[in-house]
């Protein structure tokens, strides 16, 4: 029996915190870059392309993307992103969601007929002519291949009017198996805190992307660190001409990372920004999503961060752009399940009873169901800037800053988004214990110390090389994409 409880964490631990695709179940296709097309299907959604005539108005438009959309967590967040909006906005506003996956076409069709059929039990009920308020479109994209990004964000920027928000969901786990002795120990000493922040994982050791040019100076590309952020850190930098033109109600376009609730600095290294000599790539790769979110505002990073939120060299929109630069978030869902890998149904509803079992014991992230752990990352996509403003307020009043947002679950499965406490930066990077009842009262990870002065200071410089470190490569690899696009031009 304690086997068969294991072998669900194993699986949990794949399907637990974002749409994962680890190297011993599905294999991602690195030559993917196709788009939806008017000659495909019928029944499949549009492609993303659209544009925004008087008398309607710009700003009573939101327009959100969501990678990674077609299982799990980003399907779920494209469900409640059309159910919060329904609930929240005027009738006079619309909501477009553009989803993106690097599957099949007959997976994109799913995805959209699941969409849809949510949709539509809104036109049953009380919403208001639901359907004609909610435009859904589609995109594929591998963010492991820097050319499908680059085509994405070139597509987009010609095809759509603005973005309100990307939700950067899309990633990897790479992981190979468990240390089963130290499993089986864990969950037997401390199961909530086996099964939230488990250290038992066992993951390969540098993975790479298949070669992105045909460029003999070309470097090696880690696959987690691409899949997971540097794949989505160039497409946010491409996308800034639209994202600078969202405006009011939501105010500044946002950049929403989906980290992780066990991510650590304690497993990351700037000297090997992208994991490749780690063996916790996965963790490593969150880290950096927190390191770069949370010091994003900082005046030791704006060197770097201006250079990333500018347009000057990024792709070129249909129209120009003089809004202000968007925010960046982080945000992680908790843990839940979902059926990435396929399980006999005994076997799928064991691993949701044992994650009933950590909530009841206390575990404020066991979200469990993908919608519920879609409410941090909706939420920060569709609130007005001034309720954002307000949350991080009390932080920034003590000497904090940004704060990592959770999906966050009671015991009755009320769900909320929550200030997430962060290694080397604390609840909003307030110098010493919780200033909020609520975090005070919220279950902490074991070993948890308060955070220090000199603990900040570290996490500030780190965050200031993972800039310029990211900003670097970024750099790097435009100059690469344009110098191999010359040369097929010239080939041809």
């Amino acid at each position: 029996m304690f086997f068969i409880l294991l072998k669900l964490w194993e699986f949990c631990l794949v399907a637990s915190h974002e749409d994962i695709y680890s190297p011993g179940s599905i294999m991602f296709d690195l030559s993917s870059a196709t788009s939806i097309t008017p000659g495909m299907a019928s029944d499949l959604p549009a492609p993303a392309m659209f544009s925004i005539d008087p008398p309607d108005k710009l700003e009573n438009n939101v327009v959100v993307l969501v990678t990674g959309a077609n299982t799990g967590l980003g399907l779920s967040t494209c469900c409640r992103l059309i159910d919060e909006f329904l609930h929240s906005h005027p009738v006079s506003h619309r909501l477009t969601v553009i989803f993106t996956t690097r599957n099949s076409p007959q997976k994109i069709k799913d995805t959209y007929a699941h969409l849809r059929n949510h949709l539509a039990r809104h036109d049953k009920g009380d919403s208001k002519n639901a359907s004609q308020r909610v435009r859904l479109l589609s995109e594929t994209v591998d963010l492991a291949n820097l050319k499908s990004v680059r085509a994405l964000s070139r597509r987009l920027n010609k095809n759509i009017p603005k973005l309100d928000a990307v939700i950067l969901n899309a990633g990897i786990g790479g992981w190979s198996g468990l240390n089963w002795p130290l499993a089986v120990w864990c969950n037997l000493t401390d199961v909530v805190n086996a099964t939230t922040w488990p250290v038992y994982k066992l993951s390969y050791v540098g993975m790479l992307t298949e070669k992105q040019t045909r460029l003999p100076e070309e470097s090696p590309l880690g696959a987690v660190f691409c899949a997971n952020v540097f794949g989505h850190y160039m497409l946010a930098h491409n996308l800034m001409p639209l994202l600078r033109r969202s405006g009011q109600p939501n105010g500044p376009g946002r950049v929403i990372w989906i980290s992780s609730v066990e991510a650590t600095i304690k497993l990351f290294d700037v000297d090997d920004i992208q994991g490749l000599k780690s063996t916790k790539a996965y963790e490593s790769s969150k880290s950096l999503m927190d390191l770069l979110a949370l010091t994003s505002d900082l005046p030791s990073t704006a060197p770097w961060v201006n250079s990333f939120l500018s347009t000057s060299d990024s792709d070129q929109s249909a129209e120009p752009c003089h809004g202000p630069p968007p925010k960046i978030y982080v945000s992680h869902p908790g843990i839940f399940g979902t059926s990435i890998v396929p399980l006999p149904l005994p076997l799928f509803w064991g691993m949701i009873g044992a994650f009933f079992l950590a909530r009841w014991l206390g575990s404020p992230w066991h979200t469990i169901w993908t919608y519920l752990a879609a409410s941090a990352p909706v939420w920060l996509a569709l609130s007005p800037q001034s309720v954002l403003d307000e949350a991080e307020a009390p932080y920034r009043q003590n000497g904090g800053g940004l704060v990592k947002w959770g999906s966050s679950c009671d015991r009755l499965g009320r769900d909320r988004p929550a200030s997430t406490e962060v290694d080397g930066w604390g609840y909003g990077g307030v110098v010493g214990g919780a200033i909020l009842e609520e975090d005070a009262r919220r279950r902490r990870k074991r070993g948890a110390k308060d955070l220090t002065a000199e603990d900040k200071a570290r996490f500030e410089e780190l965050g200031r090389r993972c800039w310029q470190e990211m900003e670097q490569l970024r750099i790097e690899w435009e100059k690469l994409l344009d110098k191999d696009e010359a040369a097929a031009g010239a080939d041809k």
